[in-house]
């Protein structure tokens, strides 16, 4: 999981389960040690998801080194 890291602002390119339009953005605040992704969504509210899924819906930028 070294291209997710806590911080980072994602944006939602695949629906879900609509609840959230494409387009939504969410930071990442943190990840447990089952690779559970916790998100804070920009409008409000939080999410988790597993690194599949996050990677599957999610618009994941390049990490600058």
């Amino acid at each position: 999981m070294e291209k997710i890291t806590v911080g980072m602002t994602i944006k939602l390119v695949k629906d879900f389960d609509g609840s959230r339009p494409v387009g939504s953005t969410a930071t990442i605040v943190y990840i447990d040690d089952f690779d559970q992704i916790f998100v804070d969504w920009s409008d409000g509210g939080q999410a988790k998801f597993s690194e599949k899924q996050l990677m599957k819906i999610f618009e994941i930028p390049e990490k600058i080194a």
